[in-house]
């Protein structure tokens, strides 16, 4: 297969990547979902890899393929790849390229079974990123994909037409019914026999199908030399391409990527899975979501108390021969943690213990890029604890799209006070009413804050008509039955995005935020789940949103010329001053809480009790303390009223952040 043009007639494509960087300027990205607006990051990548070596690498389901993809391109810079990020560099062009049914690359990749195909191409119809609002556009594709339906109510209602013809010889009748009746009667029957229809693609390609449309497996033959690879099999060979492996190699996983060398021409890092992250190479991570325990997943896993099991059968149509054979062998069977572990009253012999570090980066891809109904769910097992039997129990649960819980986790690698800066692509929405078109100028396609004083504003579903024009309040609510299903429908999608998104658009408005996120700001036929775009459109976008979002993080935090990026160093002290705010309202009146005694014990008092006896009921987790580390802890609290009476009478940051966040614990992912 040719690899195809990179898009330079009809774009400004990035030259290949032949900078080097300073070997200790490093950056972390972390890129969030969005389905086909997926196509801005390769560019994006791409040119902040000029000036930065990527070490944290992060992202939620199309945001965790580009997350995958990048992280080969760097493995291989590491290793000497020459052309390393040339496979990210052709992405946007691969993906646009036509293929000889009509379809683009990237319409390709969404591969279902037989069952599945018409709605497919449905999808792709009416997502082909025209933006066009045309009455009749969605009956026309429908019809074009299923006629059959169409066909059989125009047959009823002729055929019923014609009796009632022969019932009623009368002149006026006939014409009632050909006026009326007609059209009433094959309205009826097309929209019975289309419902059927589609129930039918329905149940035997989405809900048979794994809850989704497309597994991520490859179920087209190859049409000569081209091969038709679905979005599984096309992310591994890019994943391979860029880490400088065949597609038949083994394939690139976690370890290869903590252990790689730190430089070009370096020696490889020694890595253990046990060892912090901060600690490794390339570090990449994403997120997934569990809906059977309702609740985000982070991969590769690091919570021990979090185990995940699989079936290879049940994993087949989801990913290539390779690929699963290198999990199965890099896999072990189930066995108990502890021996003092109750027995598990399933039959085992066919379960594997999903790896960490041994994991195929692109099975971690998979599980995060899910969204709902356009890919199938993946089946994973993890054992469920009956209180009452005393057994444990494995039972299957369905892992889809990672933006459910957490669409943009620019957290994943956050610190109190950073030695580099992580850099945040968000997919946004223009103002439909602005006069704005793709292309227009980096100010308008990228909004990036030029100082910690920006991006304060908060962002806008702009579902209500009252919002955008109060003149409209004379004549509300509307009489029209479209605008009051336009209203009604934005304010359940708004509901919904408030639900998932709110911790994301939250953090946007924080002071060491804001001015790190790049926010896209796509048109509303850009991306999302316009997955037919032609490929004009494709390119079009990779250069305005990504090459633009790319170039200005470069020119806000690189040093090439300057001592030091102001950006930067505004982000450094920023985040100083806010560690040093948040640990003084975090302490607060520390002196009062430990001395408490109302219904509680002092905490110095029940350090002493510690001594006697364990201070947490379950000796599994607990035993009592000895004299040395009983004296450490008192120490530490000594240590902290110190601190505590410090900062409460020193406050020398002359900052006052806007607004203020909180210190918080949370549970790990």
């Amino acid at each position: 297969m040719t690899i195809p043009a990179p898009g330079d007639d009809v774009c400004n494509v990035p030259p290949p990547l032949v900078e080097e960087p300073p070997q200790d300027r490093y950056c972390d990205i972390v890129m969030t979902g969005g389905v086909a607006s997926g196509v801005v990051y390769p560019w994006a990548a791409l040119e902040i890899a000029r000036a930065f070596r990527l070490r944290n690498i992060g992202g939620t389901s199309v945001g965790a393929m580009a997350a995958a993809l990048t992280a080969a391109a760097e493995y291989g810079r590491r290793n000497g790849e020459p052309s390393a990020y040339e496979a990210l560099r052709r992405t946007p062009g691969a993906l646009g390229e036509v293929l000889s049914d009509g379809r683009t690359r990237m319409l390709s990749l969404f591969q279902t079974n037989a069952s599945g195909r018409r709605l497919i191409e449905l999808w792709g119809r009416l997502g082909n990123g025209n933006g066009k609002k045309e009455r009749y556009r969605v009956p026309r594709e429908t019809m074009r994909v299923y006629p059959l339906p169409f066909l059989c109510g125009f047959l009823a209602a002729v055929s019923l037409v014609v009796l009632f013809f022969w019932l009623s010889p009368a002149i006026g009748m006939r014409v009632l019914l050909l006026v009326l009746v007609f059209p009433l009667t094959w309205a009826v029957f097309t929209l019975v026999c289309l419902v059927w229809t589609l129930w039918g693609d329905f149940r035997d390609g989405v809900i048979a199908n794994g809850l989704g449309l497309c597994k991520g497996g490859t179920t087209e033959e190859p049409v000569g030399d081209d091969r038709r690879p679905g979005i599984s099999e096309w992310l591994h060979d890019g994943i391979q391409r860029g880490a400088g492996f065949k597609r038949a190699d083994r394939p690139l996983t976690f370890r290869d990527l903590w252990c790689a060398p730190l430089r070009p021409g370096g020696p490889g890092q020694s890595c253990e899975e046990s060892d912090p992250p901060e600690s490794r190479s390339i570090n990449l991570q994403m997120l997934t979501t569990n809906v059977t325990h309702t609740r985000p997943y982070r991969l590769p896993l690091g919570d021990q108390t979090s185990r995940l099991f699989y079936k290879r059968d049940e994993l087949k149509g989801y990913f290539p021969t390779v690929v699963l054979d290198a999990l199965e062998k890099a896999s072990r069977p189930y066995v108990p943690c502890d021996a003092e572990d109750p027995p598990c009253s399933t039959d085992t012999k066919e379960f594997l213990e999903l790896p960490g570090a041994d994991m195929p980066i692109v099975v971690a891809s998979r599980l995060s890029l899910s969204y709902p109904l356009l890919f199938s769910a993946v089946p994973l097992w993890a054992i469920d604890y009956d209180r009452y039997l005393g057994q444990r129990v494995l039972r299957r649960c369905l892992f889809t799209d990672g933006g459910l819980c957490s669409n943009f986790p620019i957290h994943l690698f956050d610190a109190a006070v950073p030695r580099w800066p992580t850099f945040g692509l968000w997919l946004d929405r223009r103002d439909p009413k602005g006069p704005w078109a793709c292309g227009t100028g980096a100010d308008e396609d990228v909004e990036l804050p030029k100082s910690i004083n920006e991006g304060l504003a908060d962002s806008w579903d702009r579902f209500d008509p009252l919002a955008q024009d109060p003149k409209l309040a004379a004549a509300w609510p509307p009489k029209s039955f479209g605008q009051n299903i336009a209203f009604a429908s934005g304010f359940v999608s708004a509901l919904l995005s408030s639900a998932k998104d709110w911790r994301d658009l939250t953090t946007f408005r924080l002071p060491h935020v804001r001015n790190r996120v790049a926010r896209l700001q796509l048109l509303d036929n850009e991306g999302g789940l316009n997955i037919g775009m032609p490929r004009k459109q494709i390119l079009t976008m990779a250069e305005c949103y990504g090459t633009a979002a790319g170039k200005l993080f470069v020119e806000r935090f690189s040093d090439d010329f300057q001592p030091a990026a102001r950006a930067w160093q505004e982000q450094r002290w920023v985040r100083a001053v806010l560690l040093i705010q948040s640990v003084r309202e975090r302490l607060g009146n520390l002196r009062a809480s430990l001395d408490w005694q109302a219904h509680t014990v002092p905490l110095r008092e029940a350090i002493e009790q510690a001594l006697k006896r364990p201070p947490v009921r379950d000796r599994s987790q607990s035993s009592r303390l000895d004299a040395s580390q009983a004296k450490a802890m008192l120490g530490l609290l000594d240590e902290l009223e110190t601190l505590q009476r410090l900062l409460n009478a020193s406050q020398p940051e002359n900052y006052t952040p806007l607004p203020t966040p909180e210190l918080r614990l949370r549970a790990p992912l």
